[in-house]
């Protein structure tokens, strides 16, 4: 397994900048279009710290900031960005919940709404219920980085219907660049597997 710098240094300084003059936000909106994938991921990290730290400046912002988002479908981190800010603002997750799942038919941004619905979900799993479909068959994907991500899911919300299908990737050795929780790693997809069914086999897990 291989792992990139957690970025926390450079989120921390984004947040706290962004804290201090929130006309800082447009240039962490502006990071997500970084042609590095740990940049991207601090970027929408902070841009849900900032939701959470000032609710209020984001949603008052909320429609620039999804415009801004929708003109730039292309850009890599969109979608991680409206799940924090989601998972953050529990006003704001019905309506982002409704713009969110036009991200899965992407592959560029498939594998951020898929990390985007897991993290949600994490705080909040009946927001996220009808899309376990959308997890599962993304088990079927020719993409690795889609495959991986939505196995490390499945596992993090403990979603029972996907354990036999898991099971078939224990020994597959391909390796993926992987979102978790608050870093971006390299993982073989059979290491990833096997630690969703330890979640799922664990006492917390679903049946």
């Amino acid at each position: 397994m291989a792992a990139r710098e957690s970025g926390l240094f450079s989120r921390d300084s984004l947040i706290r900048e962004a804290v201090q003059d929130p006309r800082k936000i447009k240039g962490i909106i502006s990071s997500l279009y970084d042609e590095d994938m740990e940049q991207r991921f601090a970027a929408a990290k902070a841009l849900g710290e900032i939701a959470r730290i000032m609710p209020d400046q984001i949603s008052r912002k909320w429609r620039r900031i999804f415009e801004a988002f929708d003109d730039t479908m292309s850009c890599w981190g969109i979608a991680e960005a409206m799940g924090e800010i989601a998972r953050n603002i529990p006003e704001l997750r019905g309506k982002i919940s409704l713009r969110l799942r036009k991200f899965q038919r992407d592959e560029c941004t498939c594998q951020g709404y898929l990390w985007a619905v897991c993290r949600i979900g994490q705080v909040e799993m009946e927001k996220v219920r009808d899309w376990i479909p959308d997890l599962l068959s993304a088990l079927d994907s020719k993409n690795v980085c889609i495959v991986g991500q939505a196995i490390w899911a499945l596992g993090e919300l403990g979603i029972g219907e996907g354990r036999e299908k898991i099971r078939d990737f224990l020994s597959d050795s391909r390796e993926t660049w992987l979102y978790e929780n608050d870093s971006v790693l390299v993982k073989k997809i059979g290491t990833i597997a096997t630690e969703a069914l330890a979640k799922l086999e664990s006492p917390s897990g679903s049946d």
